[in-house]
Parts: structure tokens; C-alpha cells; sequence
């Protein structure tokens, strides 16, 4: 039995959804899986250094990153990763040819803020 779920205007079929997970995980290579463990340390990394530096009295530098933290507190920054995280699933389910692109263009940027983080965290 399919379990159909509303998604806006239009039905999802959610076995549909998780068997083309499975195959895309099935699919990955032993450098992508890597990938992707490396972007979840970076996210966890990120979190963990952008809410110590913050209680330590440091200031977010993205301005709209800033303000969402001013007006709905840390739930933000896990709702922007979150959203990060599954934009580049949905990449690399729908352009699985580029599946190396999707763990990248996280891991890099979140493994330069946490060198960046710790860095200025030293300094302190």
C-alpha cells in the first residue's frame, strides 16, 4: 500500500520517495559517502563553534543570518542548515550524474567557517 501525502496543490507517493533515497544512497561512491560524512562533521562543527562564539560575546557577520538569530534565536541557524542540507539532497537526487557537486559545495564553505571559527576562538 503507497501512502500518499499532501504536499501543497498535489500528492506525494512516499514509497516512491524513499525507494529513489535508497537507490541514491546505493548508488554513491566510497568518495561521495565521504563527502557527506565530512558535511555532517563540518554542520555539527559550524553549529557548535557559531553558538559558543556567540555566548563568549562574538557577533554573526552574515547580516541576515544575524538577524534571524536576533529574532528567533539558535532555532534558526539549524533551520538555514537544514534547508542547506536538503537543497544539495535534492541536487543530487535530481542531477545524480553531478553527485559529487552536492557534498562539496557544503562541506567547503562549512569546513572554511569552522577553520575561520576556531581560528578567531584561539585568539581569544
Amino acid at each position: 500500500m503507497n501512502a500518499l501525502v499532501p504536499i501543497g496543490p498535489s500528492l506525494v507517493d512516499r514509497s516512491a520517495a524513499v525507494e529513489s533515497l535508497g537507490v541514491a544512497v546505493s548508488s554513491a561512491s566510497d568518495l561521495e559517502l565521504a563527502l557527506w560524512v565530512l558535511v555532517f562533521w563540518t554542520l555539527v562543527l559550524d553549529i557548535g563553534l557559531t553558538v559558543y562564539g556567540l555566548s563568549v560575546g562574538l557577533v554573526e557577520r552574515n547580516p541576515v543570518m544575524r538577524h534571524a538569530l536576533d529574532a528567533v534565536g539558535l532555532a534558526a541557524l539549524l533551520v538555514a542548515k537544514a534547508a542547506a542540507v536538503a537543497i544539495a539532497l535534492g541536487f543530487r537526487m535530481a542531477w545524480p550524474e553531478y553527485a559529487i557537486v552536492a557534498p562539496l559545495g557544503l562541506a567547503v564553505p562549512w569546513a572554511l567557517a569552522v577553520v575561520y571559527n576556531a581560528t578567531l576562538l584561539a585568539s581569544l
